[in-house]
């Protein structure tokens, strides 16, 4: 057999190619690999590969170049945007290519859409099967009511004051900077003290990082009112983390609230499902902090004030039944002060009459005897010498 020249092997292969797929598009899923982006150009390079078990550790089965030109470069932002997953390496993809061979640069795909509802099938796919495993496995920390998640760490109690706080996040990050802010600068004066346990909290093994933090915290014997996760910036690809089933297992199960805010404003993950309370941001979970002390001081302000009410109330009808007890008082002593001087006037005029002095002036005598009265002739012998008392004077006489 004749040899041919290498061009000519690449005019055939081009035509053959051309002829099966030219002017063509095809849907096709793959897993992106070796990204190089040039946002300022417009136009992407990458590996598309596919794996025996869609693991990035498996064996690769498929291998291909492809391309994102400047007109199709929408295609990337229009994808995180829908998804909120960073377009970058290790995700599985569904696309729109359209197969080239060019003699010089070979084979290559040329992407010209990204299916966003694929990928958001395969992320809740994975999250449910995570929650199921979790709900199958550890029943008494996590289980489905009234298609609800309930976790153990929701049901714990709150404090009245969330002061002393365990803070995990990654060292002099965004997440980092806004809480601290946000907690230094509250308008009401309030002071936290934060133990910062500092740490990887996006990218590979960061939920094994972040669960090495949990267990520090639980054997640390410091009694902290809460555990708060932040984490400020990065891709929803990074966001990742609070997705597994190690740290969901963790939080479900924690012994201390947990306060998640995680950086995120689209989707909800599972960490964010299983924990005490989940808000958007670094700055929200600062700001719920401040708010549920916030309540509790408005709480005692109203009771202060209910009591002060309760306690003024209180006198004032004290005051008003002691202001009435003491006219009633007043009134009864006036009455009986009244009429007993009534009796004594009348008891004075009674004695007045019974004066002896005043009956001897009506014509009576009084008859004495060494003395003494004499009420009875029983008492008076006969030679007895006698007086009688009259009005004027007394007068002596003897009995016969």
């Amino acid at each position: 057999m004749s040899p041919i020249r290498l061009s000519d092997l690449a005019f055939t292969l081009e035509a053959v190619l051309d002829q099966a797929f030219g002017q063509k598009a095809v849907w096709v899923i793959a897993e992106t690999s070796d990204i190089k982006n040039y946002p300022d150009r417009g136009y992407c390079f990458l590996t598309l590969v596919e794996r025996e078990t869609g693991t990035p550790a498996a064996g690769t089965v498929a291998k291909m170049e492809a391309c994102i030109w400047r007109r199709n470069y929408h295609t990337i932002r229009d994808f995180e945007q829908a998804t909120g997953v960073a377009f970058a390496r290790n995700i599985q993809l569904l696309l729109q290519v359209s197969v080239s061979f060019s003699p010089v640069y070979g084979l290559r795909l040329e992407i010209l859409k990204i299916d966003p509802s694929y990928t958001l099938g395969n992320l809740e796919r994975e999250r449910q099967a995570v929650l199921d495993t979790l709900v199958r496995e550890h029943p008494d920390l996590v289980w489905l009511e009234a298609e609800q998640y309930i976790t153990a760490n929701q049901l714990l109690a709150r404090p009245a004051v969330l002061q002393r706080v365990a803070l995990i996040t990654a060292p002099n990050s965004d997440g980092w900077r806004d809480f601290r802010h946000e907690l230094t600068q509250n308008t009401f004066g309030y002071d936290f003290v934060i133990d910062e346990y500092l740490t990887q909290v996006q990218g590979q093994g960061a939920e094994r990082a972040i669960c090495a933090q949990l267990d520090r915290i639980q054997t640390s014997g410091v009694p902290y009112d809460a555990v708060v996760m932040v984490r400020g910036g990065g891709s929803q690809l990074d966001f990742g983390s609070f997705d597994t089933y190690q740290l969901g297992l963790a939080v479900a199960g924690f012994p201390l609230p947990v306060l998640a805010g995680i950086g995120h404003e689209r989707n909800v993950s599972i960490t964010d499902m299983l924990c005490h309370q989940s808000v958007k941001t670094p700055t929200k979970a600062a700001a719920f902090l401040i708010d549920h002390n916030r309540q509790f001081e408005e709480n005692c302000l109203y009771l202060r004030d209910r009591l002060t009410n309760i306690t003024r109330d209180a006198i004032q009808l004290t005051r008003e039944q002691l202001d009435a007890e003491t006219e009633r008082l007043r009134f009864v002593m006036h009455n009986y002060l009244r009429n007993r001087h009534t009796d004594l006037t009348e008891k004075a005029v009674t004695l007045r009459h019974l004066d002896p002095a005043n009956v001897l002036k009506r014509g009576y005598a009084l008859l004495l005897r060494k003395g003494r009265i004499v009420t009875s002739v029983t008492d008076v012998k006969p030679g007895d010498a006698l007086q009688i008392q009259l009005r004027d004077g007394l007068l002596d006489t003897r009995t016969e």
